[in-house]
């Protein structure tokens, strides 16, 4: 059975995130665990005093997650769901879980205002950019409705992009939605026929979904793939992010001035191929 785990550190924009989750894809039969893990605070961990304060705090966040769990049962008693709290250093712990197969996403809430990315924090940054389980962030006031337009960022001249068109399908078909592809190569970049010929392949790969294809020739990217999300109305942005990457250099305040869509609408991290969540392709139920 497919899981979805949806990481929760008690705040109002996981709860958020973890009612989207339900929205989504709680009736699909898939198995959602709800995850709390505890990372030790540093002053706390080195001194031995400390560790009834740390009991105490890992007490009241069981009382936490106990309460959230009751949350979904009472609100979406449809939904399997399961919880478990771990402690540790965030990343491994998440990563750990992670590396099982059933595992099909990773669900986390971002908080802060609507213009500010930064408002990402460190822990939702690795986590979207190293991962390679796939990872929804879900901004703290984004609703859910259903997913009609789903958009693919990418610079179609790399190589690998193919590879991940399998799970990108089986989103678009259990969706029911329109899929964008938006060319994000730089002008500056030389376009050889190796080159040409990987836009081919994912040309190729994607035909039987039929998407519509948008290549704006600008300088700055991210402020045109803001815009384009925000004239059509998507409702899911897929990217393919890396540590040295345009998706990661976003997160530095210098490229989050200005932007104003990118903030409203939830963000999918993909770098594997494989399946969305394993159930036949079906479209979604609209549960507004």
């Amino acid at each position: 059975m497919a899981t979805i785990i949806v990481v929760t550190n008690f705040s109002s924009s996981s709860r958020n995130a973890l009612d989207y989750t339900c929205s989504f894809l709680g009736y699909t039969g898939v198995r959602i665990l709800l995850l709390n893990i505890f990372s030790f605070p540093a002053p706390l961990a080195s001194d031995g005093i400390s560790i009834a304060a740390m009991n105490e705090i890992i007490t009241d966040d069981e009382r936490l997650l106990e309460g959230e769990y009751n949350w979904v049962k009472e609100n979406y008693p449809e939904v399997n769901i399961e919880k478990e709290m771990l402690s540790g250093n965030f990343i491994k712990e998440l990563k750990d879980i992670a590396s099982d197969e059933e595992v099909a996403l990773i669900v986390m809430g971002a908080g802060g205002k609507y213009n500010d990315l930064l408002s990402w924090d460190a822990n939702i940054i690795d986590a979207f950019v190293d991962l390679k389980t796939p990872v929804l962030i879900i901004p703290s006031r984004v609703e859910y409705h259903a997913v009609k337009k789903i958009a693919f960022a990418c610079n179609y001249y790399r190589r690998d992009l193919y590879t991940t068109t399998s799970l990108i399908k089986k989103l678009v078909r259990f969706t029911n939605s329109k899929l964008y592809v938006i060319h994000i190569v730089h002008p500056s970049e030389v376009i050889s026929e190796e080159a040409e010929n990987n836009k081919r392949n994912l040309q190729y790969s994607l035909a039987d979904i039929t998407p519509v294809y948008y290549e704006p020739a600008i300088d700055n990217v991210i402020t045109a793939i803001d815009k384009f999300t925000a004239a059509e109305n998507i409702d899911l942005l897929i990217v393919i992010p890396a540590r040295h990457g345009i998706w990661y250099s976003i997160f530095q305040e210098r490229h989050t001035k200005g932007l104003v869509y990118l903030n409203h609408v939830p963000v999918m991290s993909l770098h594997r191929e494989g399946d969305f969540i394993n159930i036949p392709d079906q479209p979604q139920e609209v549960k507004e």
